[in-house]
């Protein structure tokens, strides 16, 4: 099976650099000799790396390429608005992205079990906020926590402060009952999964900025211009985003998203900036998409 062209870039150049470090290591160690054995243990693991790399691409085109299963989109259908929503080309990425992510990713449950359905919620939210982006994009992930409720900042049942919460590590958490309420519910602006994958998009470093990752100099000051407007309209109540906006630069931007694909015809209309931004950030334009659903 062919390997995508970016895939095999990426194997190739890992390699070069595995054998140009040997190299360099052994010229450290010893004159000529000691770079050619340097290079020559270089070569070994570069012959590792490249197995290792092409096969993982292999298997993910693999899985790309499978059958979506009549089950999971049964599920959807019944579980997801903006499933439905879907122009043709964007629902075959997305269920691409569903299946990348239900294979590679650990979903873990918490006093609960981790159930098809409940691993198809999860990964339909991330898959949600990359499927008009080609590639793959949840490789700083490292798994999915799904607590049985809402639980305290101590991580314990205790209290009940949190639906969800991501890691600038890669770890999300997120509680079962509020998850099931964000697809039940499509469009009150209020979506644990959505949120907390957002978060995933800032990570800069070891925190979050409230930049979606990826925008260039000149979209990301246009965007932080953009959230300190819209932050003063939060203060003095004129906004169609939750007040928990308001809590800072990350928040804003993950309730902004919520409210993207749980309410786009009203952020489009009242905040009209953000909407743009969004819309061309994520390629996907999902008020055009309930206007012609009949949708007002």
């Amino acid at each position: 099976m062919a390997v995508r062209g970016e895939d095999a870039w990426f194997a190739g150049g890992m390699a070069a650099l595995a054998v140009l470090a040997g190299a360099v290591l052994g010229l450290a160690m010893g004159a000529a000799s000691g770079g050619a054995i340097g290079g020559a243990l270089g070569l070994g693991v570069g012959a590792v790396l490249w197995r290792a790399l092409t096969t993982r691409a292999t298997e993910r085109e693999r899985v790309r390429l499978a059958p979506f299963p009549d089950e999971w989109r049964r599920i959807l259908e019944e579980r997801y608005d903006h499933y439905r929503r879907l122009p043709p080309e964007l629902r075959r990425r997305f269920h691409e992205h569903v299946a990348l992510f239900l294979a590679e990713k650990r979903i873990t449950g918490v006093e609960v079990e981790a159930s098809l359905e409940l691993r198809l919620l999860v990964a339909a939210s991330a898959a949600t906020l990359t499927a008009g982006w080609e590639g793959d994009h949840w490789d700083h992930l490292a798994e999915v926590l799904l607590y049985r409720k809402d639980f305290g900042r101590d991580y314990s049942f205790d209290d009940s402060d949190l639906s969800g919460q991501a890691h600038p590590w890669g770890t999300i958490i997120l509680s079962v009952p509020t998850l099931e309420e964000s697809f039940d519910d499509p469009d009150d602006g209020f979506h644990v999964g959505l949120h907390e994958f957002a978060h995933l998009l800032d990570v800069e470093q070891t925190g979050f900025d409230g930049v979606p990752r990826g925008l260039d100099a000149a979209r990301s000051r246009e965007w932080l211009g953009v959230v300190d407007h819209e932050m003063d309209r939060l203060r003095r109540g004129k906004s169609v985003l939750d007040p928990y906006a308001g809590e800072s630069p990350a928040e804003f931007l993950a309730v902004a998203v919520e409210t993207f694909f749980e309410r786009p015809l009203d952020l489009r209309q009242r905040h009209r900036e953000v909407y743009a931004i969004l819309r061309d950030y994520f390629g996907q334009d999902p008020a055009a998409w309930d206007e012609a659903r009949g949708l007002d």
